[in-house]
């Protein structure tokens, strides 16, 4: 078993200090991986914990030149609100940067708020994500990347910086449709606050998910799928850096 540490880029500690410190105690110590919470126009009558928020990708590109080892990540990043050519743009950068360091944790948030606030659609958001998901793929899998969906399409369109390791898509929430979500699309599963009793449940419905999909879809071209999913539930209980 190993572990990661959700970095606070939020709150009393989002500042740049403490990235700092806690970003390279968390490395000194052994910790694998550092993942960033993801909010960017929280509504004023529900401002804690995020009412002081780093931009993720922009803390993790900082966070890549102060870092050697540690694994960095998005935990989670609320997709269906960015524009997904952006994102993965951003990602490949984050992933150039850290020399072959990044994980895309994605997500498909909680406040309806914040979604009208980015002109979003909250209802169809799983919709967006998966879409959005499979976007990003193409962009990443492919020399030639090329893409027809409702919202997104895109062909004979250049995609850089270019990736000389794979980016791991690990795909966050702890619903059924989060957990098939994973189970169709991810790499891996991004679990949310759970005790480790549940994150006991959530992996072996998410396990027998992987089972059935895989026994359905045998025919797939996706590359790794039936492979294990790396499974890294965020449990209640936080770690403290002296």
């Amino acid at each position: 078993m190993i572990f990661g540490l959700n970095l606070p880029n939020y709150g009393s500690l989002g500042n740049r200090e403490s990235m700092i410190a806690i970003a390279e105690s968390a490395e000194e110590v052994g910790y694998s991986s550092l993942w960033t919470s993801d909010h960017i126009l929280i509504p004023a009558n529900r401002p804690e914990p995020f009412g002081n928020v780093l931009e993720t990708f922009t803390t993790l590109s900082y966070l890549a030149a102060r870092t050697e080892t540690i694994r960095l990540g998005t935990g989670i990043l609320v997709l269906p609100q960015r524009d997904p050519l952006l994102a993965a743009k951003q990602a490949a950068t984050v992933q150039h940067l850290s020399a072959g360091r990044f994980t895309l944790g994605i997500g498909v948030g909680y406040i309806a708020e914040e979604y009208s606030f980015l002109r979003g659609d909250f209802d169809s958001r799983g919709q967006l994500a998966d879409e959005y998901i499979q976007a990003i793929r193409a962009l990443f899998e492919s020399e030639h990347p090329e893409y027809h969906g409702r919202h997104i399409n895109f062909s004979e369109a250049l995609f850089s910086p270019g990736l000389h390791s794979p980016i791991p898509i690990v795909l966050g929430g702890g619903s059924k449709a989060a957990l098939r979500r994973a189970a169709n699309l991810g790499d891996g599963w991004y679990g949310l606050r759970l005790s480790p009793e549940a994150a006991g449940e959530a992996i072996g419905a998410l396990n027998q998910m992987v089972i059935d999909v895989t026994s359905r879809c045998r025919y797939a071209s996706r590359p790794g799928l039936g492979d294990p999913l790396t499974l890294t539930p965020r449990l209640l209980s936080m770690a403290t850096l002296t």
